[in-house]
């Protein structure tokens, strides 16, 4: 259904950082023996120059390469090494680093997330998930953080059933971390299992007050549920102002096809706070779904000098101009918590 398809942003959505990597397609060639070298192997000299010329001086660096060089397996000396490069948009390098030090330490826990979150980040899931599970054979016990990661992958990837199984086995490493009950939660959202959706992210709540993903992403599983409008705009006043929150509750009812409804909490929204760009959006949006004109009866809250004197003003509509480009209902996002 269209406008389904176009109203579904009200779910919180995944955000995969994924860095775009351009290679050199010529070939280098000598002058007297023309070897062609792989355009791989041109982009990593062109690294291994920028690295040089970024350490030029970097006395942290150079203690970092006279460790590796005097004990090639100083692990801490090996991923601050990773790290440097990998927070000077030197990938590559980072990455072969990661790699060396799973080869050397391949049961450390540190190492596999390091490892698999950079092959997440360079737009290689399906790499990270290999190197997710094998560790996971390697180790029988499991590690909650590697099994949730796992589940933050297949989730990534659409695998939600798979995903389900990688949060639970988490949980079960790890029943008191909030950010696994968030987890687990948001994919159950995802799958529509609305009311096992609602338990794990109150659960999440409880153990972790003030993580505002699990607070916005609660108030949207409440919102779905049918019965709890009123729970999910106190959630969602926990980290947005009143405006925000009557917002995003319209955008549920975008979602759901409930135009009626969506359009006096935007009157609300834009009441509270006229020039909110979120809301005006939803108003545009919920115009062409539901034809009917892109504005609604606004009532001014009353001025200051009448509430002093106990005067009434005449409520006063405003129906503000906006354009048609719209294509999707717009809430304060929150996403999944990442075990760091």
């Amino acid at each position: 259904m269209r406008d389904f398809v176009r109203a579904a942003c009200a779910v919180v959505s995944i955000a995969a950082c994924v860095a775009a990597c351009t290679s050199c397609t010529h070939q280098v060639q000598t002058a007297q023996f023309p070897i062609p070298v792989p355009a791989v192997n041109v982009a990593m000299a062109r690294e291994v120059k920028g690295a040089a010329d970024a350490g030029e001086g970097d006395l942290d660096l150079r203690r970092l390469r006279q460790r590796l060089a005097a004990n090639a397996k100083d692990l801490d000396a090996r991923l601050a090494l990773a790290r440097y490069y990998a927070e000077r948009n030197l990938p590559d390098l980072a990455l072969e680093h990661y790699r060396l030090a799973a080869v050397q330490f391949p049961d450390s826990v540190p190492v596999t997330l390091a490892l698999a979150k950079s092959l997440r980040e360079m737009g290689e899931p399906s790499e990270a998930l290999k190197t997710l599970r094998e560790f996971a054979d390697r180790q029988p016990r499991g590690s909650w953080e590697v099994l949730s990661l796992e589940g933050i992958l297949d989730d990534e990837q659409g695998r939600l059933a798979e995903a389900e199984k990688s949060h639970r086995a988490a949980l079960a490493l790890a029943p008191d971390q909030s950010a696994l009950h968030n987890n687990l939660g948001y994919n159950l959202l995802s799958q529509k299992k609305t009311d096992a959706a609602v338990a794990e992210l109150r659960r999440a709540t409880e153990l972790e007050p003030k993580s505002e993903i699990a607070h916005n992403n609660l108030a949207t599983a409440l919102a779905r549920s049918g019965s709890g409008s009123q729970e999910a705009l106190a959630e969602w006043t926990r980290s947005a102002n009143p405006a925000q929150a009557h917002n995003n509750l319209a955008a549920v009812w975008i979602e759901q096809g409930r135009y009626r409804e969506a359009r006096a909490e935007l009157a609300t929204a834009l009441g509270l706070q006229p020039n909110l760009s979120s809301a005006l959006a939803n108003l545009r949006l919920v115009s062409e779904l539901d034809g009917k004109p892109a504005t609604v009866a606004i009532k001014r809250r009353a001025s200051l000098w009448a509430r002093i004197f106990g005067r009434k003003s005449a409520p006063q509509s405003d129906a503000g101009s906006i354009d048609k480009s719209a294509d999707k209902p717009v809430d304060k996002p929150a996403d999944p918590e990442v075990i760091k």
